[in-house]
């Protein structure tokens, strides 16, 4: 897998609408119209499930296809996570004995350390300390990855797409018995069945790449069907979130995520298929801000409710010149820390992790198998590929 660079801007472009949602939607006197959090983290969604499918795909006859896909993702996931989680733990505490009306509590450490803090969210209908929040997304991806490899190891090939499009659907099935026992509207979200129709919509868009037959029908020689599902998936989110609004429905929380997901997932495909549209996203800062998400999105939210509360006295807001300030520099902050975490600390733990190689099956010539469709080369595609990493 070589790098696409439009992947990263991609990425770049959902973690700047989450940074806007949270440091200007969704604070108190925020502009709600900027409150499109939600439309990055789903495409975050999105691209996790085409990037990692990709590699396991590609991997997937390899003798250490789990060792070396499990060790790999440690090096990327766990140590700016936890150590994040574990800073922001110590300033709760420290922050706490003094009482301050501008700190939440937090849920116990022990929740945020297994990744189990969204099931918590679902029992309780609620959400703990903002500083902390957007990690209920991680712990959806990480439990998706202890599944992912599974399925794609297990499920012959033959009957993969089958599988993926069932999962698909079982999504809003889920999320409409969930609705018909009464359950809140976290559950609704923040579980990992209430959001793998994004996921394995975007491991779908990675099978696709790699099966030649059904590329060069629905992907390469038929770029308006991807354009059509653009604009038809953009189209139905709208209106269920206009319905919602209008007459107080759960419409979007039921069937919103697969609208998204289709649209997002039609957009990539475009994307890779080397169509125009995906030139925009070429754009070195928002590579830039792609590259250093992880570390971003993390630390984003600390970062503004430490600052806010020190200078300022209270919790992150834009009422007024002063508070609209603290959250620039809260931003060029988080950016900072960001690119520094990258640098000195992703990146060389990155390196680290794929010395661990996904070993090839060998085999003696007179019994050497037909290629794996799924392993193949990218059909059409002129540029460089993205690394999942």
């Amino acid at each position: 897998m070589r790098r696409m660079i439009e992947l990263d801007g991609l990425r770049g472009l959902a973690c700047l609408s989450v940074l806007i949602a949270h440091y200007f939607g969704e604070v108190a006197h925020g502009w709600h119209f900027l409150a499109l959090g939600w439309a990055g983290v789903d495409l975050f969604f999105c691209l996790s499930g085409f990037l990692i499918g990709g590699i396991l795909l590609d991997n997937r006859s390899s003798p250490s296809y789990f060792s070396s896909f499990y060790i790999r993702r440690g090096f990327r996931i766990f140590p700016i996570y936890y150590m994040t989680i574990s800073l922001v733990m110590v300033a709760l505490l420290w922050q706490r004995a003094g009482h301050p009306g501008w700190i939440d509590p937090a849920l116990p450490a022990a929740a945020y350390y297994t990744y189990s803090q969204n099931l918590i969210f679902a029992v309780l209908g609620d959400q703990s300390t903002a500083w902390l929040l957007p990690t209920w997304t991680l712990c959806v991806e990480e439990q998706f990855y202890l599944l992912l490899p599974l399925i794609l190891y297990l499920v012959p090939r033959g009957k993969l797409l089958g599988a993926l499009l069932l999962l698909i659907a079982s999504a809003t099935v889920w999320r409409l018995v969930l609705f018909a026992c009464g359950a809140n509207d976290m559950a609704l979200r923040v579980l990992l069945p209430s959001r793998w129709d994004l996921l394995f919509l975007g491991v779908l868009a990675a099978c696709l790449c790699r099966d030649r037959r059904l590329w060069n029908k629905l992907v390469a020689g038929n770029r308006r069907f991807l354009k059509w599902g653009v604009v038809l998936g953009a189209a139905a989110t709208v209106v269920v979130v206009l319905a919602d609004r209008w007459f107080g429905s759960r419409g979007f929380d039921l069937v919103g995520p697969l609208f998204v997901g289709i649209c997002c997932v039609s957009f990539l495909l475009l994307t890779v298929s080397g169509a125009a549209e995906g030139a925009r996203f070429r754009s070195k800062a928002l590579c830039r801000l792609g590259t250093i998400s992880y570390g971003l999105y993390l630390v984003h939210q600390p970062v503004a409710g430490l600052l806010h509360g020190f200078v300022l006295g209270g919790r992150p807001d834009v009422a007024n010149p002063a508070q609209i300030l603290v959250t620039l520099v809260a931003l060029a902050l988080s950016v900072a820390f960001a690119a520094l975490s990258w640098r000195f600390l992703e990146r060389p733990l990155i390196e680290f992790g794929h010395r661990w190689r996904y070993e090839r099956e060998r085999l003696p010539a007179a019994r050497a198998m037909p290629r794996d469709h799924f392993a193949s080369s990218w059909p059409s595609s002129p540029r460089d590929l993205s690394r999942a990493a």
